[in-house]
């Protein structure tokens, strides 16, 4: 039993995918925490009356900007190896974090208001009750999240796409959701294509510019610099900073550049598509 307990918490642990669906996750719990605290009103909350509504906006507003802040420093932090083990360690850190802050600005508020405050004790008790709950939830809206995505990627038209050169007398014809990213060498572009045995390189004498014109339905083909179109369905994390990013993809050993006119903000909406 012992064994398997120590095998269990051995087992890696994918916090990648929570880092590249902060901004959703984040967003979807704090208006879980809103919603909830409004109608089950937990922890003696109906004591609050008037200032009930208040307080919970207070509540899913940090309920929002407390998680997202914490899986913002931990994608610049870039722990490549993660496992049960460290996953409930930083749950366990994470939660004290998280009630501190909540309990601190309820204090805040309930002097404006002057209304009762709880001792940190008193407030982190239900604060972990609360924190168990958010956690389920942040787990469940994570793979549901990877679903869609998997669904979305899974649901492209199997039609071939044929791409003609400029010069309408060469093409070649390939499946849409098999490729990968397009690059540019002088005035051959390189198609990288996902097969069943592993990358196949097509080159075909073209512009990105005049690729993109053909491929305009479909929305996640996209030109991420000067020389690189991606299918940003293939594409799941930024690295880098203000001065430069990439782009990784797990299929892919190489990272993709990105144009600094792109924005991280930006980069992050495109990669959602």
């Amino acid at each position: 039993m012992y064994k398997k307990i120590i095998l269990f918490l051995k087992k890696p642990f994918n916090l990648e995918s929570y880092i590249s669906n902060k901004l959703n996750l984040s967003l979807l719990h704090g208006l879980f925490v809103f919603v909830f605290l409004n109608i089950f009103k937990p922890f003696k909350l109906d004591n609050l009356k008037e200032d009930l509504f208040g307080y919970t906006i207070l509540m899913g507003v940090l309920t929002f900007l407390v998680p997202f802040l914490f899986f913002f420093i931990l994608e610049k932090i870039k722990f490549k190896n993660w496992f049960i083990y460290s996953f409930i360690g930083l749950t366990l850190f994470f939660s004290i974090i998280y009630s501190f802050t909540l309990w601190y600005f309820s204090g805040i508020y309930k002097d404006i208001f002057s209304l009762n405050k709880l001792s940190f004790i008193v407030f982190y008790k239900y604060c972990s009750s609360l924190a168990i709950i958010s956690i389920i939830f942040m787990l469940i809206v994570n793979d549901k999240l990877l679903r869609l995505k998997s669904e979305k990627i899974n649901r492209i038209k199997e039609d071939e796409i044929t791409l003609y050169s400029e010069n309408k007398k060469e093409n070649i014809t390939i499946h849409i959701n098999k490729l990968i990213y397009i690059t540019i060498d002088g005035n051959y572009a390189s198609f990288f294509i996902e097969t069943g045995n592993g990358i196949k390189e097509l080159i075909l004498r073209n512009t990105l510019s005049n690729i993109l014109k053909q491929t305009t339905n479909y929305p996640f083909i996209f030109r991420c610099h000067k020389s690189y179109i991606i299918n940003s369905l293939f594409f799941n994390e930024i690295i880098g900073n203000a001065r430069g990013y990439s782009l990784k993809s797990n299929r892919i050993e190489n990272k993709i550049p990105v144009s600094r006119s792109l924005h991280k903000v930006d980069l992050e909406k495109l990669l959602q598509k």
